[in-house]
């Protein structure tokens, strides 16, 4: 990627950034081929999540993640640069395609800020392929949005991205630009706050689920006894109508004001509907030469009081069960970085994850990050972890989706960000439901190993559904 200092543009007007454009435009005639410009500006204060709400259309890829606990959000929508894949090569042959893209990038601005200047954002789902046809997402799909908007470290950056052919019409694309950054800045100082209508609590049908979750534990213990793996997740889905249309908006800013230390997210693609959760499950975080990711595995509910709370999560940490459970995950997160030549993995004490609903046992790993390794290298070996599918990984996955009988899609894949250093992260959507019209579908599952009880492991699911529900009904 070609980088040009900002200095080169002293003013932030049309004509500048057309001469911006110049450039880009002169590279594509000379290539043969697009490329791409990129302008970063830091700003006043903006909210990704408003911003979203505001300029974002339905039918045109969106992303959104934040973690207010760390100041931290950054919200994308519609593409310069989309690509979609599938099979057991997706996530190399994704950054293939961002790595030619970002050969063909002119940026310009404060790019210092992981998350500013020309980034990626990557969904992908828990299963690498999908036969299934219709109302299905991309195994995964990757895409260089058109704008960004980025809150990080109390500092605020809006970012545009252009795609330039040999042929381009720079004013049109000047325009567009200009209009984007007019709409932020509309937003910013005529929006009124009286303008927002409060709207009732919705009415929630009883929800329907397809199976008997206690049954398919059962089966799975079985299995447990008579096949070549020590642990299964198992998840359910459950559906629910509304008496209105649901806000997926409404329902992440309630999400993320009850989690500040969870990964509060939105994704849509060109189908109705969007996935909307608070995660607290980070899978891989790129900074610099280090890379971190963490074990999560083992669920108990918060107490009424210190004492109660104190006693759950003690009874957490030294439950036979949950331990057993937990360092499966450890051991195949470490054995899998070791694959990739991460030789010098720390391994940090096992410690609860208080969240205001659940705690649960996680566990940080840390390791240096070898010059020639991606993201996305690492994802794809990373990918899905025994908390969310299974270890051993190749015995279990395939009994997962016979036993639940449903296509996951996005719920327990990857969802994250990279720029052109390989900077980036990554999380895994849990505690999400995707919402369409009036109609929501909410997810949650379990892992279950020997000496697991049904009627334990539903109850379990039953308190990570409770945190969706809940502000749900707030929307």
């Amino acid at each position: 990627m070609r980088i040009i200092p900002v200095e080169n543009f002293p003013s932030r007007d049309e004509a500048a950034l057309v001469a911006f454009l110049e450039r880009c435009k002169s590279e594509a005639r000379r290539k043969g081929s697009p490329y791409f410009g990129s302008i970063t500006v830091e700003t006043n204060f903006v909210d990704p999540l408003a911003i979203l709400e505001t300029i974002s259309e339905e039918g045109n890829p969106l992303w959104y993640v934040e973690r207010p606990s760390e100041e931290f959000a950054l919200s994308c929508g519609e593409a310069v640069a989309y690509q979609e894949f599938s099979g057991h090569a997706r996530f190399s042959d994704a950054r293939h395609f961002a790595d030619e893209v970002f050969s063909r990038t002119i940026a310009t601005g404060d790019l210092a800020p992981g998350g500013a200047g020309p980034t990626f954002a990557l969904a992908a789902t828990f299963e690498e392929n999908n036969d299934l046809h219709g109302d299905h997402p991309a195994p995964l799909a990757v895409f260089m949005p058109r704008w960004q908007v980025l809150r990080k470290g109390g500092r605020h950056y809006a970012i545009a991205n252009a795609k330039v052919e040999p042929e381009s019409n720079l004013t049109e694309i000047a325009q567009g630009i200009w209009a984007a950054h007019g709409k932020l800045s509309h937003f910013r100082n005529e929006t009124e706050i009286s303008s927002f209508v409060q709207l009732p609590p919705p009415i929630l049908s009883p929800q329907r689920e397809q199976n008997d979750y206690k049954k398919i534990v059962a089966k799975a213990l079985d299995l447990l006894d008579a096949e070549s793996f020590d642990k299964i997740v198992l998840s359910r889905k459950i559906t629910l109508d509304s008496d209105r249309s649901l806000s997926p908006f409404s329902l992440a800013h309630q999400l993320r004001e009850r989690f500040p230390d969870c990964h509060t997210f939105c994704l849509g693609d060109h189908r109705p509907g969007m996935l909307v959760g608070a995660t607290p499950e980070n899978l891989l975080r790129v900074q610099g030469d280090r890379i971190e990711t963490e074990a999560l595995a083992g669920t108990t509910a918060r107490g009424d009081n210190a004492g109660i709370d104190a006693q759950l999560g003690q009874t957490l940490l030294g439950d036979e069960k949950e331990a057993r459970e937990h360092r499966f995950v450890v051991e195949s997160i470490v054995r899998r970085l070791r694959a990739l030549g991460l030789k010098n993995c720390e391994e940090g004490r096992p410690r609860l994850l208080r969240l205001s609903n659940l705690q649960h046992v996680r566990t940080p790993l840390r390791s240096n990050l070898p010059k020639d390794l991606h993201p996305l290298d690492i994802l794809a070996e990373l990918h899905p972890t025994p908390a969310i599918g299974g270890s051993p990984r190749a015995s279990a996955l395939p009994r997962v989706s016979e036993l639940e009988g449903f296509s996951r899609d996005w719920y327990s894949g990857v969802a994250g960000w990279f720029d052109h250093e390989g900077e980036g992260e990554f999380v895994v959507p849990l505690r999400c439901g995707h919402l369409k019209g009036k109609q929501v579908a909410l997810y949650a599952g379990s892992g279950i190993v020997k000496g697991s009880d049904p009627v334990r492991e539903k109850n379990e699911t039953d308190l990570k559904f409770a945190a969706m529900l809940e502000s749900l009904q707030r929307t």
